[in-house]
């Protein structure tokens, strides 16, 4: 039998599993996977499994070609791929679409598909490659790093918008192999480069390690070896100490906007112990955010209003939960103690996660980000003189509440030198003669962007080369959205006091200094 078709049922799904790993449903059922995917189904409103047997998937296979055919036991080399739609329908109507006798239901496939999951012959890592639709997208869940993945199931070109995930395989991958394999699948079409599998990811990672090290099984891999993984692809890893959660939410929201995956190291902890207890070291894949509406909150000391402090959530792929699981941050504190002294260390930010059932915390401890070479410039480098220039502004703002009523809220995020020239010829913003004047401009490829607004309205932006060197000149231009600003700013940039008090946005300063007050 080449496939079958089955009525959604979390039951079924578990036992369809258990089946083609050669596990059983108790085992299965006992995954974290089993009540992730009971709630994510419920809500994607899924109707109908079609099971496609004796499938090959490029990822297994090497990991198979590499480790499993060399075993005593005989691993099977192919598996399942299940796929999972909206519509209700039974075997005979899919066989009958499939001789051409139902072209309705083909159509209703097609508007009705939610995506697959590749089922591993593994009796304990059994999630393969793993393609779902994302929740629903609204004003404050954004998921910028899905991109289009086709499915042909026999002969019925299929497609889903997703980030491909998978479950650590415990043999060829750690779970930070399997989380940077998802990351790879959004810079691989951004920045065009090769995915490897995540064999291939290990044995890169690994490639410079002391001899005395083990490449397979693997027990996990660390931020150097990672790094080195990514180089192997010929992009660049970027590490930030993101302990902070001023400095975690800012960068990492700065570059996801422009559709970068991140690897995310946390370590994990159980707190229903006391003190809590640490579980070990994780990664995970940070694939989109959701905001809260209730708006800003000030950075701590400085008062700096960014978009990104509003960032109340993460969806990641975490590889033992599954993909867009979500992480939250409601101010909950990991409190740990010497266990041999019973000496306070501290308390520290966390997360909340899946684990234990929702008493798993998450301690950050940093981003790694990969990027084309040619993203030299990093987001603290604008985002301090982003701060600069606001801070120079909250003096001055008393006396001219009329043209600024309230603090600026800033936007500050990578973007692509065409993406942003597209969002400027689709504006409502700015005038037409500045429109012209922005479009024709020469742009690098890439830019960082700072986008200052009151109340959603934006006020100015500013334009930064992020392929610049940090000892150049990294500022390009500021854009006029208001036009009582934009002379304030004008007039503002020839006090003396301005540019003697200007530190890293002086260039900014001068720039404006050059401008004429523009009368529309």
């Amino acid at each position: 039998m080449s496939y079958d078709v089955l009525p959604y049922a979390i039951e079924q799904l578990v036992e369809l599993l258990a089946r083609e790993a050669n596990s059983s449903p108790g085992a299965v059922g006992l995954k974290q996977h089993k009540k992730y995917f009971e709630t994510y189904f419920i809500k994607l409103g899924a109707r109908t499994i079609v099971a496609e047997f004796d499938y090959i998937d490029h990822d297994y296979l090497e990991d198979y070609s590499s480790y499993y055919v060399k075993c005593f036991y005989d691993y099977h080399r192919k598996c399942a791929r299940l796929h999972f739609f909206q519509e209700s329908f039974t075997r005979e109507e899919f066989s009958n679409a499939l001789s051409s006798e139902n072209p309705a239901l083909l159509e209703k496939l097609k508007n009705t598909y939610l995506g697959f999951i590749v089922v591993k012959p593994l009796p304990k890592t059994i999630i393969g490659r793993t393609c779902l639709k994302t929740y629903p997208v609204d004003d404050d869940r954004f998921y910028p790093n899905i991109r289009r993945y086709s499915a042909n199931l026999f002969g019925i070109d299929l497609e889903v918008k997703t980030l491909a995930y998978q479950e650590q395989d415990s043999v060829a991958a750690a779970c930070a192999t399997s989380a940077l394999w998802s990351v790879f699948h959004g810079t691989g079409m951004l920045f065009h480069h090769a995915i490897p599998s995540p064999i291939e990811i290990t044995k890169a990672a690994l490639e410079k390690s002391p001899a005395e090290e083990r490449n397979l099984p693997n027990k996990g891999l660390n931020l150097v070896q990672l790094g080195h993984a990514i180089r192997d692809v010929g992009l660049d890893p970027y590490l930030i100490r993101a302990s902070n959660e001023h400095i975690l939410k800012s960068t990492a929201y700065g570059y996801l906007r422009a559709g970068v995956p991140i690897y995310f190291s946390i370590n994990l902890f159980d707190t229903t112990t006391d003190p809590h207890k640490f579980i070990n070291g994780h990664g995970v894949a940070i694939t989109g955010y959701k905001m809260d509406s209730n708006g800003p909150k000030p950075m701590c000391g400085t008062g700096l209003l960014l978009k990104s402090s509003r960032i109340e959530k993460f969806y990641v792929h975490d590889d033992q939960i599954g993909p867009f699981a979500r992480m939250e941050f409601d101010d909950k504190l990991v409190k740990l103690v010497d266990t041999d002294t019973g000496k306070k260390l501290g308390e520290y930010s966390s997360l909340s996660t899946s684990f234990f059932n929702e008493a798993g915390r998450a301690v950050p401890k940093a981003i790694l980000v990969p990027l084309y070479h040619k993203i030299r410039i990093p987001y603290d480098i604008v985002h301090d003189i982003v701060l600069d220039f606001d801070t120079l502004i909250e003096v001055f703002r008393p006396q001219f509440t009329q043209v600024l009523s309230e603090q600026l809220e800033w936007d500050i995020f990578l973007s692509l030198g065409n993406d942003f020239k597209s969002e400027i010829l689709g504006s409502t913003d700015l005038s037409n003669g500045l429109k012209e004047n922005v479009l024709i401009e020469k742009m690098p490829k890439y830019l960082w962007r700072a986008i200052g607004s009151i109340k959603d309205k934006p006020m100015v932006e500013f334009v930064f080369d992020a392929t610049d060197i940090e000892q150049g000149n990294v500022f390009l231009r500021a854009i006029r959205y208001d036009n009582n600003f934009h002379n304030l700013l004008c007039l503002l940039s020839k006090a003396p006091q301005i540019l003697l008090s200007a530190n890293r946005s002086i260039s900014v300063f001068h720039w404006y200094s050059e401008q004429e007050v523009s009368a529309e």
